[in-house]
């Protein structure tokens, strides 16, 4: 079983260009529709087929929200904002022992990459969850999702 997200985008051919450019997509193919738009374009992000189309006449577009593990965060939130992305999320160690960021792109998804950096077991999971630093960073990192989700509202 997999699950394979779809983006409904204004502009697919340039979401398609900035998966390839940011995350290193593999794109599998594309077929127009008969206005020449991109009817599905699939293309392989982290594992994960992605399934891309451009809107219809009439239609909105529908950006996704989407996680990506990576192994360079940094590289992957540098080449984002050199395509346009916007840092929703900086770059944040949560306790559980994955540094995670968030960004949107030109087209509204909202994207979530993660690395992990430590394996974090359970007691000590326990223990950091109990540091006011750690519900510092964490209200931090809840409020700037809440922040980007009112802002679209």
């Amino acid at each position: 079983m997999a699950l394979s997200p779809w983006i409904v985008a204004a502009d697919a051919a340039g979401l398609l260009d900035f998966l390839t450019e940011v995350f290193g997509a593999q794109e599998r193919g594309r077929s127009p529709g008969p206005d020449g738009r991109i009817g599905h374009a699939e293309t392989v992000v982290g594992g994960a087929s992605v399934v891309v189309m451009d809107a219809h006449d009439g239609w909105p577009a529908q950006p996704a929200l989407l996680r990506v593990d990576v192994e360079d965060l940094e590289g992957t939130l540098s080449r984002a904002e050199a395509a346009g992305a916007t840092i929703v999320t900086p770059r944040t160690s949560l306790p559980f022992g994955d540094d995670v960021a968030r960004f949107t792109d030109p087209w509204g998804n909202l994207w979530w990459v993660q690395q992990h950096v430590e394996d974090v077991d359970f007691d000590t999971l326990l223990a950091r969850m109990e540091d006011p630093a750690t519900a510092e960073t964490m209200a931090a990192y809840e409020g700037s999702l809440d922040e980007e989700m009112r802002r679209r509202a």
